[in-house]
């Protein structure tokens, strides 16, 4: 990034790591980014998260984007807080439009049944009780 790229190419560059929103998977997003403002943003329409982009350096290289504004976070399994931006285009790829996090069931045995989640960090499944993800720590 430098000083003579345009907004658009900045826009760009950030979708880059946001093809759809990585929670609900909606492609309705607005980038509010401007060269030389503290803080640039992108807003889904879908589900009204909020993140704030931090930029690092003269060449303004996306250090890490915060999920700052978001409904009922804990059904994403998320935090607020800051992620590379790589975390971010792992789940937005990861994410389905309009389809909440999905519970996959695993039979142990004959009768007994026990659903297991997709961790929404790292994409492997754990058992349905754990609040944390036993793989990568990350929070349901």
């Amino acid at each position: 990034m430098s000083d003579d790229m345009t907004e658009e190419d900045w826009e760009s560059h950030v979708a880059e790591f946001f093809p759809q929103c990585p929670l609900c998977g909606s492609k309705s997003l607005e980038f509010d980014i401007e060269y030389g403002r503290v803080h640039d943003f992108i807003y889904c329409l879908g589900c009204n998260a909020r993140w704030e982009i931090d930029w690092k350096g003269e060449n303004f290289k996306i250090e890490s984007i915060t999920l700052v504004e978001v409904r009922d976070v804990e059904k994403y399994g998320l935090k607020r807080g800051k992620h590379s931006p790589e975390f971010w285009r792992r789940m937005a790829l990861q994410a389905k439009e309009g389809q909440p996090i999905a519970k996959e069931k695993e039979v142990i045995r004959e009768k007994e049944v026990i659903v297991k989640v997709r961790c929404p960090y790292c994409g492997k499944l754990y058992n349905e009780v754990l609040d944390v993800c036993p793989h990568c720590g990350g929070k349901r």
